[in-house]
């Protein structure tokens, strides 16, 4: 993944944010993963940068959904933006623009992931989503 050495810092601040049971599953993200779907060309990285310095990322897989074979799906794997840099329209402009890069891939369906705690739905909503579905977490240990 080409940046994820510039952007562990900030992985690690997303993940102090939103993760679940953190005293249960520690922060371990699988970069040859990735680099594998980089490569494949099933994931696409969008960043946010303040004068070069990375503030944001969105990460995207991109591939023909295993229910629908002939349907090419867009799923956001994770979303980010500093806090420091959330007010005023940022947030909605960097997500009307990460979703508008994906188009360019002609996915026939978007995916966002919204954490109920940090709730940017309304923002997909101004951009022609719908609610569509919730997900459980049970964690096992």
């Amino acid at each position: 993944m080409p940046f994820a050495d510039e952007a562990m810092e900030l992985f690690k601040d997303h993940y102090d944010e939103i993760a679940e049971r953190t005293d249960v599953i520690e922060l371990d993200p699988n970069i040859e993963q990735y680099n594998f779907l980089y490569n494949k060309q099933m994931l696409e990285i969008h960043t946010a940068r303040d004068d070069g310095k990375l503030i944001g990322y969105s990460l995207w897989f991109v591939t023909n959904h295993i229910h629908y074979k002939k349907s090419v799906t867009a799923s956001s794997d994770v979303l980010y933006i500093s806090p420091n840099y959330r007010k005023g329209m940022l947030g909605y402009k960097f997500i009307k623009w990460t979703t508008e890069e994906i188009k360019k891939r002609k996915p026939q369906r978007i995916i966002f992931h919204v954490k109920p705690f940090l709730d940017y739905g309304h923002l997909v909503e101004r951009l022609g989503g719908h609610f569509f579905e919730k997900t459980y977490t049970i964690v096992t240990e």
